[in-house]
């Protein structure tokens, strides 16, 4: 491109030589020429960026942040001339686009389109701008080349991705969770109806023949553990790329925890702050798919602070659960506090530090404080 300037600075150059001295025809219909083709160079770029179309959609409704997704775009020419010289370049800061590149040039026929099919991964989520960022145009001649924003960028709605966990490292087993004072072995007095699977040893048989059909002692203590998990939920920083891999984050971790101990029978309590205490309470697997959906749509804000979260789950009792997380963006002045209040009631606590910066701060806290790092990219499977 920088030759081609060049070239056509030289002719123009020559052509005010030509008319300074030798005047005529020729020479001044070879200056105006030479005058006129920057200019023309200049209105073609403009009209093709104003006449051109471009037509792009995600084909999959519900996309999930980490897993390609069907996408395509299309660039059509209505009118007669050729486009030519024509580039794209998508948002790449919170989305990939797969088998393209932002470099390749595209040449569109008069009345014909251009479609590209290909697949999308958007990295994180939340609801931020995809696909084709910039239209690039360059002249018939090569000499000019402008970069225009997409008039109609494409907007998507991302959903947090789900880590399915098989296991937990052994800090996390069983032994660590609060002990019950309730012996789970000494029957009650109270009775109910037999159901098939019951245990026939714990059969009141002299109050089934009173009633004329079986029934069985129930028990006190036979408790599942409940595990509390405090969610970070305030927005640190009003730019997106700070917040946005953070929040996902959060979300991911907040979900994976839930769904393995429900998946393994276990209830939990997630508190957070959204605008006013909120406390979602699973008993069992099949209230996830509720929560995931509040997860979704869950808004973190920056007056959602720590102060406010911890004196929430505070007043809904979180000191009975059977072990708590804090997944936390900072271990600040309110976490530790939080931290000390539940180690006063002898209710184990993992903290789940959210952070990109790399340092531990497990010497910091007590023996019933288990501290994990998780960064940004890293994959739950492995740091939890």
């Amino acid at each position: 491109m920088l030759r081609n300037r060049l070239i056509v600075l030289g002719l123009f150059i020559l052509s005010l030589i030509a008319i300074s001295f030798y005047g005529g025809p020729v020479t001044y219909g070879f200056f105006f020429l030479m005058l006129l083709v920057p200019i023309f160079s200049i209105s073609y770029c403009y009209l093709v960026y104003f006449r051109f179309r471009i037509l792009q959609q995600i084909v999959t409704k519900n996309v999930v942040a980490g897993t390609p997704t069907d996408y395509y775009f299309r660039l059509q020419n209505e009118d007669f001339y050729t486009f030519s010289g024509i580039k794209v370049e998508f948002f790449s800061d919170f989305s990939n686009i797969n088998e393209l590149a932002d470099n390749y040039e595209y040449e569109i026929p008069p009345h014909s389109g251009l479609k590209n099919e290909t697949l999308i991964t958007c990295k994180y989520r939340g609801e931020y701008d995809v696909g084709i960022r910039n239209i690039i145009v360059t002249d018939y001649f090569k000499i000019f080349r402008f970069n225009f924003m997409n008039r109609e960028n494409l907007r998507a709605t991302v959903l947090p991705r789900l880590e399915i966990l098989e296991t937990l490292s052994h800090e996390y087993s069983q032994d660590i969770y609060k002990d019950s004072n309730i012996n789970p072995n000494v029957p009650d007095v109270l009775v109910r109806e037999y159901i098939p699977g019951d245990d026939i040893r714990n059969i009141n048989w002299k109050m089934s023949a009173h009633l004329g059909k079986p029934y069985v002692r129930t028990k006190t203590g036979e408790e599942t553990p409940n595990i509390g998990i405090i969610m970070d939920s305030c927005r640190y920083s009003k730019k997106p790329e700070d917040h946005l891999p953070l929040e996902n984050k959060i979300l991911e971790t907040t979900l994976a925890l839930s769904h393995y101990y429900l998946s393994k029978g276990i209830q939990a309590s997630v508190y957070a702050y959204e605008k006013e205490p909120k406390k979602y309470h699973m008993q069992n697997i099949s209230s996830f798919e509720d929560f995931y959906a509040a997860m979704s749509d869950f808004s973190f804000d920056e007056d959602n602070t720590g102060d406010k979260l911890f004196q929430a789950a505070h007043m809904s009792n979180v000191t009975s659960s059977s072990l708590v997380y804090l997944i936390v963006h900072e271990v600040n002045d309110a976490c530790l506090f939080a931290v000390d209040e539940l180690i006063k009631t002898s209710t184990p606590v993992i903290i789940c530090h959210i952070s990109d910066e790399n340092y531990d701060l497990s010497a910091d806290l007590g023996k019933n404080t288990i501290y994990k790092r998780i960064g940004y990219e890293d994959k739950l499977k492995e740091v939890l």
